[in-house]
């Protein structure tokens, strides 16, 4: 049987930080909604989309 260890902390401050960092992959059609992020990306009024961007950072998210 393998060993299995855990290399994160896995603390809500390890996850936000995360998610402060992540960017988002538009081409899902999931994010079809976010249509103003892609006008403000193509207008250059913005160069990138976090998850916190889209609501990441609300705790129901995880813990609901």
């Amino acid at each position: 049987m393998e060993v299995v260890q855990q290399m994160s902390p896995l603390s809500m401050g390890w996850c936000i930080n995360c998610h402060r960092q992540t960017e988002v992959n538009f081409n899902d059609t999931y994010y079809s909604a976010y249509e103003d992020y892609h006008k403000e990306m193509k207008d250059g009024d913005r160069t990138k989309v976090t998850v916190e961007d889209i609501g990441g950072l609300e705790c129901q998210k995880c813990h609901y």
